[in-house]
């Protein structure tokens, strides 16, 4: 199959065709041919307005309800919605019924990949059932392809577990992701504590519940050695730590939910429990610090978090819904609507492409003539509506359903499928 793609700007700092417009020839997964002169034909020829090309990008930390929860997300319809997201990869988190922990878990997740456009990455448990108490067999799941080692929606709350797991991992290179949020300070906790939860009558998560793990894990990286990675950062302080922890030449990086950088805890005054995520929604003074540390560099990796919920878990009293909230597929349109004007195109793909490559130690890839075709195509002057006939998802826990966009993904490509939006392409 031959698709020309034509006028679209490339974002691709090893490439020699960086921040340039060309046309692209795509055949059978490879790259064969950019500004082809002449009569080009093709199967499919794609223009837009305002097109993107970057490498494909991955998304450093996405839930399935597969196994166990199906119902609300498997593998088939997460690999959907990464795709319409742009999404070439996932790390997917091992909190599953039963967690994905074991070769075979591993071997499963990769199996479904055959025949997907966007691969999903297993992590694998760190302790058994992700409980904190007892190790995981981590050598035996990192050769069987986990690519990460995570508690996933559980912090590691036992300093010796942690410090072992940090040594062990060095023997093969191994990261280790931690949630930071201390259980007994954020325990009951539905929200940010602070001025809204107190008028709201909600027990508050205050900021020290995560601030505090974050030192305690900082301190015991410095006297364990290997790399850690900090996921959901929300705080201004745990921006600083960082920050500090990076001068002084530590081992670790750190991602922020896209969420966490446009809602402030004032959204939850409604009592919607699409806004109820972990870590909560914070201040419009923590936003501020979270774009700071993106365009500063502290802050490695944007994610979607996403964690999918059908209405039987969210439709309820708000201390009994589930936190969480699904993102892959509006990504790039949030971006788009809500932080270009704060942090440059070129930031965010690096947030969501490079820098999440060279963490969980992926090949990066370069868009130029003979190399595989691995990018993602996207509109940034595509109007359109997400809703329940857009969302590919089985769940809608989203607060932005029924939200206009003005961006949009067109196609991912990898070296054996492409996926395209058929809206803009033709013979």
């Amino acid at each position: 199959m031959r698709t020309y793609i034509k006028a679209v700007k490339i974002i691709n700092p090893a490439s020699d065709w960086h921040n340039q417009s060309i046309d692209l020839l795509v055949e059978n997964g490879e790259i064969t041919d950019i500004n082809p002169s002449g009569n080009v034909q093709a199967d499919h020829v794609i223009e837009a307005n305002q097109l993107y090309a970057s490498p494909s990008w991955l998304d450093m930390r996405v839930f399935s309800g597969e196994p166990g929860e199906e119902y609300r997300e498997d593998f088939e319809s997460l690999a959907r919605v990464l795709e319409s997201g742009g999404f070439g990869a996932a790390l997917l988190m091992p909190n599953a019924n039963p967690t994905i922990q074991n070769k075979a878990d591993i071997k499963t997740v990769l199996s479904h990949n055959k025949f997907q456009v966007s691969q999903i990455l297993p992590s694998a448990a760190v302790t058994i059932n992700c409980d904190g108490e007892n190790l995981n067999e981590m050598l035996d799941v990192y050769h069987a392809g986990a690519k990460a080692f995570t508690d996933g929606s559980q912090p590691l709350w036992n300093s010796d577990i942690l410090v072992k797991s940090l040594q062990y991992l060095q023997k093969f290179d191994g990261l280790l992701i931690n949630f930071p949020q201390d259980h007994k300070l954020a325990l009951f906790g539905q929200m940010n504590e602070g001025i809204i939860s107190t008028g709201l009558g909600l027990k508050g998560i205050p900021h020290l519940a995560e601030e505090i793990v974050i030192q305690r894990d900082l301190e015991l990286l410095q006297y364990a050695g290997g790399k850690l990675h900090f996921s959901c950062i929300s705080s201004a302080k745990s921006v600083q730590l960082i920050r500090d922890a990076k001068t002084k030449g530590l081992n670790v990086t750190c991602d922020v939910n896209i969420h966490h950088l446009i809602l402030d805890d004032e959204n939850l005054e409604s009592f919607d429990t699409n806004y109820k995520v972990l870590p909560p929604l914070r201040t419009q003074n923590d936003i501020e610090s979270l774009i700071k540390g993106v365009n500063d560099g502290t802050i490695d990796v944007i994610v979607s978090a996403h964690q999918p919920y059908d209405q039987d878990h969210k439709k309820m009293e708000f201390d009994l819904a589930e936190f969480g909230i699904m993102g892959a597929q509006i990504i790039l349109p949030l971006y788009h609507k809500f932080l270009s004007g704060k942090i440059e195109l070129d930031k965010f793909i690096n947030c969501i492409e490079s820098n999440p490559k060279k963490i969980l130690q992926i090949e990066q890839s370069k868009i130029e003539k003979g190399a595989d075709a691995d990018f993602t195509l996207f509109s940034l002057d595509e109007n359109w509506k997400f809703d329940t006939e857009s969302n590919l998802s089985k769940s809608d826990n989203s607060p932005f359903m029924n939200t206009d966009f003005s961006a949009k993904v067109l196609a991912v490509f990898n070296n054996r499928h492409h996926y395209l939006d058929s809206k803009f392409t033709h013979s």
